[in-house]
């Protein structure tokens, strides 16, 4: 009987050993057709022969037929369904793509019919991708109005992905638009968007040469909850309006200079003097999103550096942590239960902070960065909504800093268009503690309950215009 248990046990242990040496096997593919069908299956661990792969190439007639008859439908629930050139729907998959680059010419978005692009979809659940770089190739001015890679599954792990992002409608950042009313065709195309629960992205970098965003998150009717950013890195180019307006032959003369955005004097022209990212936000959240945590990340010559916003009802506050805006339209952009804790932006090219209207419960501490503004910029932050705590701070004072007003009581301006004026917000029971010795406080008149700590004069905004005459900023 003893015998007996014993070579049991032995049995039981060689088993044990040859499924867990079945599960670590490494399967080597070397085509992305072999891909294709390994990112069909699940429970593998599959290593990528390093090279450069083209999608142009790899997208054959009969490849490119069977594809169209995988797409999904168009319904009244999902008007703009996903259109894929690649696939990962199989669940708990590893994908080592280490010295593996693919290359998607801006030209094979024409092959797809309309929905919303999504390059590389990855839809299953439990998948680690590591290690791939994308790149555009072809002509810098086709976009998809879609992204590059797209992650719809849960339990995700994206770690050391690089995406090089070109083709849109360029060169203008949203001064034609961004959604509607749009004066052009705007193409848009960006890098890296992400739905879904429990979802970690590490170390992965989005250097974008293309309107759009870097790095997204929305549900896109997905429960979408527990997503983390870690250690990231988005990247744009920045353009003077006065290098616009000095634009000969381009499409900015062909719509006479003209922008969708009510300037200062109540025209709907570009305004010299700014400086515009031509692509959208290094990082962003949209509506329905739940808790989102950022942390050591870097965006630079981007839109909003980050533009991020929980839920009204939040139960889990969103949190940004030691993240750091350089060179941006607006460093950070905030909405309802955000937490921002040890992050900096600098002011080269516009406001440190945008503390949206009709947001409650943040709390926000953001430390300057030393410097100058480039071009212009009119107030160091903007204020408003319910329920806010606010530090702003610089632990460089030596520096030279702009004398720039923080405006308590007023919203961001119009769609957050710095040659479009500051107005009065709805603004109530808000804590603004002002460490910035160079930076003094203009207050809305009607804003309730302020609890304000400054080194600096407060100034309502009626002294303001006794002053100078100015009823909008």
């Amino acid at each position: 009987m003893r015998n007996f248990k014993s070579l049991l046990t032995t049995i039981i242990l060689v088993f044990t050993a040859v499924t867990a040496e079945a599960e670590n096997k490494v399967k080597q593919v070397e085509t992305l057709e072999a891909l294709e069908q390994s990112a069909k299956e699940n429970g593998q661990n599959i290593q990528m022969k390093p090279g450069v792969y083209s999608l142009a190439d790899y997208l054959t007639k009969d490849r490119i037929t069977k594809l169209l008859s995988e797409f999904p439908e168009a319904t009244g629930q999902q008007k703009r369904p996903p259109r894929w050139f690649l696939r990962f729907k199989g669940n708990n998959n590893t994908f080592d793509f280490t010295g593996v680059t693919f290359e998607i010419n801006t030209e094979l978005y024409k092959i797809l019919p309309y929905g919303y692009t999504r390059c590389i979809f990855i839809d299953g659940n439990g998948n680690a991708i590591k290690g791939l770089t994308i790149k555009n190739t072809g002509p810098k001015n086709i976009g998809s109005n879609g992204n590059i890679l797209s992650i719809f599954g849960d339990n995700t792990l994206l770690e050391d992905v690089k995406l090089y992002v070109s083709g849109s409608t360029y060169g203008y950042g949203d001064l034609f638009g961004k959604g509607g009313p749009n004066l052009t065709s705007l193409q848009k195309q960006s890098g890296i968007m992400i739905a879904g629960k429990n979802n970690t992205i590490k170390r992965c970098k989005v250097f974008s040469r293309a309107f759009g965003h870097c790095f997204y998150i929305q549900t896109q009717g997905h429960v979408t909850d527990n997503v983390v950013l870690e250690d990231c890195y988005a990247e744009g180019e920045m353009r003077t309006t006065n290098d616009i307006l000095a634009e000969s032959g381009g499409l900015a003369e062909k719509l006479k200079y003209q922008s969708v955005y009510q300037n200062r004097d109540g025209r709907y022209m570009i305004s010299p003097g700014y400086t515009k990212a031509l692509c959208e936000d290094g990082f962003r959240t949209y509506g329905g999103v739940g808790k989102v945590t950022l942390r050591n990340c870097t965006s630079k010559n981007t839109r909003s550096g980050f533009e991020i916003g929980g839920t009204d009802d939040a139960k889990n506050q969103t949190l940004l942590q030691g993240c750091q805006a350089f060179g941006t339209e607006r460093g950070f952009l905030i909405g309802s239960n955000v937490v921002v804790r040890d992050c900096r932006a600098d002011m080269q090219f516009g406001p440190l902070l945008y503390l949206r209207e009709n947001t409650v419960g943040a709390d926000v501490e953001l430390e300057l960065v030393p410097g100058m503004p480039k071009s212009l910029v009119h107030t160091i932050a903007t204020i408003a909504g319910k329920n806010h705590r606010v530090k702003l701070y610089a632990n460089d004072t030596q520096t030279a800093m702009p004398s720039l007003p923080i405006m308590l009581g007023f919203g961001m301006p119009a769609h957050a268009e710095m040659s479009s004026p500051i107005l009065p917000m709805p603004t109530e029971n808000i804590v603004l503690i002002n460490d910035l010795q160079h930076s003094f406080i203009i207050k809305n008149d009607d804003a309730k309950n302020l609890e304000i700590k400054s080194t600096l004069p407060q100034l309502t905004n009626t002294e303001t215009q006794t002053m100078n005459g100015k009823g909008k900023w």
